[in-house]
């Protein structure tokens, strides 16, 4: 940030297309909650580092010593060929960062480098009347750093009370972090000089990982109260369903990997010598790239188109809920919103009936019904899916790919869950319109209205449980009302050691009950 004495600036330029290695997730964030652990069980076999260190957390900042066998282990298996192999792994903190590990490689060029340092102040800054207020920043600065192999370190050996500009730098990485990835925009989040590889992927949610899975699903059934099929019990009572609903909805966040046993470590390692070798080799590499199929843009699409109207419409219904007296539940215009909500999430797979689902209907009339449903449910839950085509033409390029095209398999049971709950609350709401609010002058009696509200209850909670389920709480964050210039939105899930209070705030508030 230029903030510090000494602050060189180095600024590099690809000259081609070049390959990496990517860890997902907040990689590159130094935290102790999971962030590392996928790359920390590739370079040490556990999730706490080098076991001959006296101190828990000084894998946390022994950077250079991860970039160095991450680097090493691509060039002992001959990976790392310039200009063709894998040249770099790529991580995210704040913002997407690059290890590059050969800079003689042709594919790199420096463009410059320069000293950013500015002047130090006059005068002491504590004694000086401007009312600076983070004197504790210090802090976050003070990391002793202990350079391998003649690799240089920062210098962390500040004069605080004379830097103009230690005390804004916070301000300026947070701003610059959220102008860049918004929580409520996946788009965002996707740096766009990087383009996945998605037929190339790891991930130890994949079934192969039997003992990992395992372990994880029986902790989840017996912490959640899960059924085998991963649905939430609900004890009959509504006193304990709002945290229940909350935990539900942020349990990935602590998945871990800490209990991989000995046979899914040797696996891991397999698939990823497996998937960057195919990477290297330019004929496979031409190959995927053509065939491949996006799955990574195609979960962007999909999360992008349910995640905020499915919250609205929970919303929705808990407005109707939170009414005294039934008044909203009576009223017409509320419940057109919910049928209008409703009919948007299934306009583009949906087919209506004709005729209302009573006792009197024909056997015929109830099995073209029930045709028709199906259908219903059919297309909506491939709706995301490539052609069947293109699919068999992606296994037959990657068949040794490590996904084991399970990506395929999640898409569409996410969809499933979701068309599965839409479309049975689209019937039951389209019946209650049709018996109760079809007429003009019509509205339902005491007795009807207290049936609706039974099934207003009923439609909200089938709604809750089911964003409970999917898990997608980063993309229902946002402030309530329009920031002020000099506040900044940040998603408060982003790992940070020190949380510093500055006088331009980052602010953030759910969209969703969270």
């Amino acid at each position: 940030m230029g903030s510090t004495q000494n602050s060189f600036l180095s600024t590099y330029q690809t000259t081609m297309p070049v390959k990496c290695l990517y860890f997902d997730g907040a990689s590159g964030a130094l935290g102790e909650n999971g962030t590392m652990d996928m790359q920390m069980l590739f370079l040490y076999g556990n999730t706490t580092g080098p076991l001959e260190k006296h101190s828990d957390s000084y894998f946390l900042w022994d950077e250079y010593a991860r970039a160095q066998r991450l680097c090493s282990w691509l060039h002992e298996h001959e990976f790392d060929i310039p200009g063709q192999g894998i040249e770099a792994i790529v991580r995210m903190s704040a913002g997407f960062e690059l290890i590059w590990c050969n800079f003689s490689s042709p594919s790199l060029q420096l463009v410059s480098r320069f000293n950013v340092s500015v002047p130090l102040l006059g005068y002491n800054r504590t004694a000086s009347p401007m009312p600076y207020s983070q004197k504790g920043t210090r802090a976050l600065l003070a990391i002793t750093q202990n350079p391998q192999d003649g690799l240089p370190a920062p210098d962390w050996e500040i004069d605080w009370e004379h830097e103009p500009f230690v005390a804004s730098q916070q301000w300026d990485w947070f701003t610059s972090t959220s102008a860049t990835y918004n929580p409520g925009d996946l788009a965002s989040i996707r740096e766009p000089s990087i383009r996945l590889l998605d037929v190339d992927l790891v991930s130890l949610y994949s079934p192969q990982y039997g003992h990992h899975l395992s372990s994880l699903v029986e902790h989840e059934r017996e912490h959640f109260n899960l059924t085998l099929e991963g649905r939430w019990q609900s004890d009959g009572s509504q006193r304990f369903r709002q945290d229940a609903m909350r935990q539900l909805m942020r349990r990935r966040s602590n998945h871990r990997v800490g209990n991989m046993n000995a046979q899914d470590l040797n696996r891991l390692r397999l698939d990823l010598k497996r998937m960057v070798t195919g990477v290297v080799s330019a004929d496979s590499h031409e190959a995927r790239n053509r065939h491949g199929v996006p799955w990574s843009r195609i979960c962007d699409t999909m999360v992008n188109n349910f995640a905020k109207p499915l919250m609205h419409l929970q919303r929705l219904l808990a407005e109707g809920l939170d009414c005294d007296g039934g008044s909203t539940v009576r009223s017409k215009q509320y419940f057109a919103s919910v049928r209008e909500r409703i009919h948007a999430l299934l306009m583009p797979f949906f087919e209506y009936s004709t005729t209302i689902e009573t006792a009197s209907q024909t056997p015929g009339q109830q099995q073209k019904r029930s045709e028709k449903i199906t259908a219903s449910l059919d297309r909506c839950k491939r709706r995301y899916l490539p052609a069947l085509q293109h699919r068999e033409a992606s296994k037959a390029t990657t068949k040794a790919s490590t996904t084991h095209h399970f990506d395929e398999e999640a898409i569409e049971e996410v969809m499933d869950n979701i068309c599965t709950a839409l479309i049975g609350i689209g019937t039951s709401v389209e019946k209650t319109w049709l018996q109760n609010f079809n007429q003009p002058t019509h509205l339902p009696d005491e007795k009807q209205q207290q049936g609706m509200r039974t099934r207003l209850t009923t439609w909200h909670d089938q709604i809750e449980e089911l964003n409970a389920w999917l898990g997608w709480a980063p993309h229902w964050m946002q402030c309530d009302r329009l920031c002020a210039w000099n506040v900044s939105e940040l998603a408060p899930g982003l790992p940070l050691r020190l949380l510093i209070k500055h006088k331009q705030n980052t602010n953030t508030a759910p969209l969703g009950s969270m």
